[in-house]
């Protein structure tokens, strides 16, 4: 198959890499298993070991592969491979709207699948989340708490929507805004603004509203990317 492959100088480990992906894919390699070392797959592949070395450094970057310095390259997780995929969505300025955006499109359907497969005690334990934040809030500058309750609320909630796929990109999206959370969470008045459009959310779950809690999702994603950017242009200013 490989036999005039080094004679197409251009995007030669690209597509090295394309067919070890798709040998990944197809199950020739599994999860955790290691890969055979640059030698044997550039007799494998008749290619050059720089061209595999250079395929296995693009599988890494795309997370289908992990390279342990000393010990070899090892087939990646399907949590590893979303985690190194959502790593390229960085908090900063310019990402923060496709970061955003894709929650937008996420927590929609969370909500929707949540009215759908959750528990009456699943949405009750989502309702006392709310319920020990509005406490927090009201009793002073707890912020590490309150950011938590923050990050447990929404991770509970693609938690119970029961859609495996959602659960996984939401624990790694999630993670992505640690940072700008505990910096929002600080500005006067927002704390107590996202506990009560949560509790907005959760009532509209109970009412099994699937359109009013979508809708209270969306104004809540767009009031706190907002803050996030005032937030950011106000430091940007001060520095």
């Amino acid at each position: 198959m490989f036999e005039n492959f080094e004679l197409e100088r251009k995007g030669i480990s690209e597509r090295a890499a394309d067919h070890i992906k798709q040998m990944i894919l197809d199950g020739k390699y599994e999860v955790d298993q290691k890969l055979p070392g640059e030698r044997e797959m550039a007799l494998n592949l008749k290619v050059s070991r720089n061209t595999v070395r250079e395929a296995y450094k693009i599988l890494e970057a795309y997370g289908y592969v992990r390279i342990k310095h000393g010990t070899g390259i090892f087939v990646a997780s399907e949590e590893q491979q979303i985690r190194k995929m959502t790593a390229f969505f960085f908090v900063s300025t310019d990402r923060i709207k496709d970061l955003f955006a894709i929650r937008k499109v996420l927590e929609r359907n969370a909500v929707a699948w949540a009215i759908e497969n959750a528990s009456e005690e699943q949405i009750d334990k989502l309702a006392e989340i709310v319920e020990e934040a509005k406490k927090v809030a009201s009793q002073g500058k707890d912020y590490a708490t309150l950011a938590k309750l923050d990050h447990q609320f929404h991770l509970s909630l693609a938690d119970i929507s029961q859609n495996s796929v959602l659960i996984r990109i939401m624990h790694n999206l999630i993670d992505l805004l640690e940072e700008s959370r505990m910096q929002v969470i600080q500005i006067p008045g927002r704390p107590v603004k996202s506990v009560d459009q949560h509790e907005d959310i959760v009532n509209a779950i109970k009412a099994k509203e699937v359109s009013l809690a979508q809708d209270y999702m969306e104004k809540h994603l767009e009031s706190v990317e907002t803050s996030i950017m005032e937030n950011i242009k106000t430091k940007d200013k001060i520095e």
